[in-house]
């Protein structure tokens, strides 16, 4: 199952108004200050509003193709045509209804509703909502998006008759002038009630009401009215969101798998580039989603018992279950449990590269005996023409780099956002004509590659197989041979670089890098990863993951998002994502990085897994060892400060 393709039928917007009119009420006893109140003179009120699920603008991407209606996810969806509205008047020293009711129906696509004339004896009313809806398309409306919704799609009457589905508020009519009804005033409802029994104020049992469903939710600050839910700046719609995933078929599995699947990657395989600059949708997008993400961390922390966090636990790590992966990592930051590991000491900086004015974040660490400054993003050096720039590099590069992340999407939008990839060749500023490479066979005997088998690796092939003819006519049976059954027979090869990238000068080799920075050797990556893993308890190649924790680690690791996304039709589409990397390093060819679904710990990461694919593979043959294709590898260069 893919899910990175989130359902779009739930992008909504919604604004919920409410114009009161109050006329002829006596201004005294309003039943505020004393639990009951008492009874009040007859009062002739108004009433209108929204009835409906309030969403943050642009919450979630669309999926399962392009949008046909750009106004399912631009804004507002509120109840169908049809909802029947209903105002019950309650007792005063009960809330109990009185048995006096008035009754409107809504008729228009915006969930309005109006009621004039209302005589009531009482200002404390319920207002409860029921959809009237026969038709599977206001499923998409959200209108019933709840427990029913797993039988909507069992029923087998052909007029599809949908289940009801009934919002309410309790209101105190001279206190509130803006009323929404939504899942979020439902739930408030029956506590309110209850504090008010136990012999609280009407104020006081809302607010009361309100703090408990909120700490819940693992929310610990207040966040204004629950009626007063349409505010585009209130957070409540991040609430009432959690509360719908909540109440759903799924319940609580929907928000941990969208915690383990789908909100690291927002978080740690993108830069905030891809979506910050790129216009307004984009950008909402991004900052309601990661917003929605901090709420979802801490109603699981409350129900995983975390605790709440504060001042006095912050940087303190807590372990969250997820559904297919072990326990996800969540740190407690600034009040909040968040996605992430714990902080370790290291130090922020930048670097700018003199050749073509392009600055860099760096991070520097103090392992005691010996400390490390890498450079916390890829590097993107695509000169090829400035005069101050070594001529060599200049026709090295030539042909040899290129966009290091390529997207079904946006190619030429996300070039360089990831910096970029080289041949090996080129990242070692090693001319084809300069590499000497030699091939052993069984016997030990050594032999010189020619250039014309380089050149036909360059051309694509990246070992033998459907170029095995080719190969053999190129490099005769240098590359390959075929045994007396005519099965293939492949030799072991490897490549000489001795001449280029000796022992003595691997930990200072330049190669593309910035003056005063090199190629990181494997064991500039290995001191990193074992000092790493100390500081968090784990392996060396188990620590992979907290180097995408851009505030734990300062390294910045990102991994890759793939988007389509349209200004005009406001849609996003997550088309996919992963966390692998290949960066080059003196040494060997590639230093790959790839910590998605590649098995390790079930208790260090996010959920997903936490082991090293390339180390392991390494550890089984000498340094160096590969095929002839290793000098048209490409990958990512993060350089080391001399």
């Amino acid at each position: 199952m893919n899910y990175s393709k989130i359902s779009g039928q739930f992008v909504c917007k919604m604004a919920m108004l409410l114009a009161f009119v109050f006329a002829a009420c006596s201004e005294t006893n309003s039943g505020n200050g004393v639990a009951g109140g008492t009874v009040e003179e007859t009062g002739v009120y108004a009433l209108s509003g929204r009835v409906g699920d309030v969403y943050p603008k642009l919450l979630k991407m669309v999926g399962g193709g392009m949008p046909t209606d750009s106004s399912e996810y631009e804004g507002f969806v509120f109840a169908a045509k049809g909802t029947i509205v209903t105002v019950y008047e309650l007792d005063s020293l009960t809330l109990e209804k009185t048995g006096r009711s008035f009754v409107d129906t809504v008729d228009n696509d915006e969930g309005h509703f109006a009621l004039e004339n209302l005589t009531l004896n009482s200002p404390y009313v319920l207002i409860e909502t029921l959809d009237s809806c026969y038709t599977k398309d206001c499923q998409e409306r959200g209108v019933f998006y709840g427990a029913n919704a797993v039988k909507l799609w069992r029923i087998e009457d052909v007029n599809f008759r949908m289940y009801p589905h009934v919002l309410s508020v309790l209101v105190n009519l001279r206190d509130i002038k803006e009323i929404g009804v939504s899942s979020l005033t439902t739930l408030k409802v029956p506590l309110l009630k209850k504090y008010f029994a136990e012999g609280e104020s009407f104020a006081d049992a809302s607010e009361k009401a309100e703090d408990e469903i909120l700490e819940n939710l693992g929310i610990y600050e207040k966040l204004g009215r629950f009626e007063r839910l349409s505010d585009e700046k209130s957070e409540l719609a991040y609430v009432n969101e959690l509360i719908r995933i909540r109440n759903s078929a799924m319940g609580d599995s929907i928000v941990r798998l969208e915690v383990e699947e789908r909100d690291p990657a927002l978080i740690f395989a993108a830069p905030p580039s891809v979506f910050v600059g790129r216009g307004e949708m984009l950008e909402q997008y991004y900052f309601n989603s990661k917003k929605m993400i901090d709420y979802k961390v801490g109603y699981l922390a409350r129900v995983d018992g975390l605790g709440r966090c504060t001042e006095n636990r912050e940087n303190e790590v807590g372990k969250l279950k997820t559904l297919y992966h072990g326990k996800g990592s969540a740190v407690c930051r600034s009040g909040k449990w968040t996605l992430g590991f714990k902080t370790i000491e290291h130090s922020n900086g930048t670097m700018t590269d003199e050749r073509d004015g392009k600055t860099y974040k760096t991070v520097t660490y103090n392992w005691g005996d010996v400390s490390q400054t890498w450079m916390a993003e890829n590097l993107d050096f695509t000169d090829t023409t400035s005069l101050n720039v070594d001529s060599s590099l200049r026709a090295n590069l030539i042909g040899n780099m290129d966009c290091y992340r390529s997207g079904l999407f946006n190619d030429e939008v996300d070039c360089g956002i990831y910096g970029h990839k080289y041949r090996w060749k080129a990242a070692m500023n090693i001319g084809t004509d300069d590499i000497k490479m030699i091939s052993v066979d069984s016997l030990g005997d050594t032999t010189f590659f020619v250039k014309e088998c380089l050149d036909v690796y360059a051309d694509g092939s990246s070992g033998v197989g459907s170029h095995v003819f080719e190969l053999r006519k190129s490099c005769d049976t240098l590359i390959a041979k075929f045994n007396s059954d005519n099965s293939l027979l492949l030799r072991t090869w490897k490549w000489n670089y001795s001449d280029f990238v000796t022992p003595s000068n691997r930990s200072a080799y330049q190669g593309i890098c910035p003056d005063g920075w090199s190629i990181p050797t494997f064991d500039d990556w290995n001191t990193l990863f074992e000092n790493m893993g100390r500081q968090y308890g784990v392996e060396r190649y188990e620590v992979i993951p907290a180097l995408y924790d851009a505030v734990a680690t300062g390294f910045d690791l990102k991994g890759y998002i793939d988007l389509a996304y349209d200004d005009e039709s406001r849609f996003v589409l997550m088309y996919g994502w992963d966390y692998a990397n290949a960066f080059h390093v003196v040494d060997t060819s590639s230093y790959k990085i790839d910590f998605f679904n590649a098995g390790g710990r079930a208790d260090f990461g996010f959920g997903t897994s936490a082991r090293h694919g390339f180390v392991e593979r390494t550890k089984e043959a000498p340094h160096g060892y590969t095929h002839p294709y290793g000098p048209y590898i490409f990958a990512a260069v993060r350089c080391i400060k001399n």
